[in-house]
């Protein structure tokens, strides 16, 4: 049993009275009929609206036409079992904004030990509201995002990692009974290839993971001149792509302190994408312009991108569809190039229409690293 307080510690009916007046929290109290006949100035400076506003069942017009049926429904069945509830809602602030209110009522007595209503408190918990929610949207994106890729990890361990091991494998039993150096030659080369290609597999997860885990990908930044890049990344697609026009064009200055490395293997990526997907014998067309502080590289070609994919280009393992392996466009390409532009500070994006073809821009600060210190100064 509660012990009583004495008399001189109990605190009179006006300071009872003022401490639910003045108190941070939303306090309403409703009669035996269930209608609520009062609000603290709390929840009527929330609501924006008068004492006669909101009793009765005035209050009810400020909640969300969403959760009204269920509030009104689990109000009245504790009212009538006099049990105490607790539940959350979305409230009316007075600037239309709605709120999430985590609202707990619990049954008085009178003077005489009788049952006479609920009084009832409410906090504004709009902000865990949306902070849970976050987290269950990043959870629900992280379980869809390891579903994608355990079914694309598939694709790749049985297409893309097979076939290069089957032409190891050949080449190397070819190699057992060639004598003819030329022939060996041959064999070792096909080993080599292959072992690249899965080299080059290997590299792209490992930039999907740092990407997707927040790290970035590594760069090294290094003077280095786009147009020498771009030559280089050309002439390693005259030999696959005999068929095609690969022009190169420049304005301007092409250099700047940029990882060569990367840089090469996002061009390499937006070149072999625009001669996959597009006309047999139609150009691709790489230019530079450096006549600003920020360097972009434009790689256009003939074809179009369907409107459906192009929210979801940059998307690893989107732009491929369901039958998506390296060679039918696995969606890493254009992600990595993507994180690389990132990396230096940079952008890029996308136009595609059926006259105009596609082309991919790629915008680098032409010293990336001045870009960064000049945001933290709050140049």
């Amino acid at each position: 049993m509660a012990t009583e307080l004495p008399n001189s510690q109990q605190l009179s009916a006006t300071e009872y009275r003022l401490l639910v007046e003045n108190s941070p929290v939303m306090i309403w109290r409703a009669a035996l009929n269930a209608e609520c006949d009062y609000f603290n100035d709390t929840w009527l400076a929330f609501t924006g609206r008068t004492l006669e506003q909101e009793t009765g069942n005035g209050w009810a017009e400020g909640v969300h036409p969403g959760d009204l049926d269920r509030c009104v429904k689990y109000y009245l069945d504790h009212f009538a079992r006099r049990e105490a509830f607790e539940m959350e809602y979305r409230l009316r602030r007075h600037d239309g904004v709605y709120r999430w209110i985590f609202d707990r009522g619990t049954p008085f007595q009178d003077d005489s030990g009788g049952f006479a209503g609920f009084i009832g408190s409410c906090v504004d918990v709009d902000e865990r509201r949306r902070a849970q929610a976050e987290r269950e949207k990043k959870g629900e994106e992280q379980l869809a995002w390891a579903r994608d890729f355990e079914k694309f990890m598939v694709a790749i361990v049985s297409h893309d990692i097979r076939n290069p091991l089957d032409a190891i494998g050949m080449a190397a039993t070819n190699l057992l009974h060639a004598s003819d150096p030329a022939a060996v030659n041959r064999y070792a080369d096909r080993v080599l290839r292959g072992v690249r290609r899965i080299e080059h597999i290997v590299a792209d997860l490992l930039d999907l993971s740092r990407e997707r885990q927040g790290a970035g990908v590594p760069v090294v930044l290094a003077p280095a001149d786009l147009q020498t890049i771009c030559r280089q990344v050309l002439e390693e697609f005259e030999g696959v792509a005999k068929e095609r026009p690969l022009d190169l064009r420049c304005q301007g200055e092409p250099t700047g302190e940029w990882d060569s490395h990367r840089i090469t293997q996002a061009v390499s990526n937006l070149v072999g994408n625009a001669i996959e997907h597009s006309p047999a014998g139609s150009p691709v067309t790489v230019k530079i312009d450096g006549r600003d502080d920020v360097v972009r590289v434009e790689v256009h070609n003939q074809g179009q991108i369907p409107p459906e994919l192009l929210p979801v280009i940059f998307h690893p393992f989107r732009a491929g569809g369901e039958k998506a392996g390296r060679g039918q466009g696995l969606g890493l390409g254009l992600f990595i190039a993507q994180a690389i532009a990132r990396a230096h500070r940079g952008s890029i994006d996308v136009d595609s229409t059926a006259e105009g073809g596609t082309c991919f821009r790629i915008g680098l600060p032409r010293r990336p690293a001045a870009s960064v210190a000049r945001r933290h100064n709050g140049a």
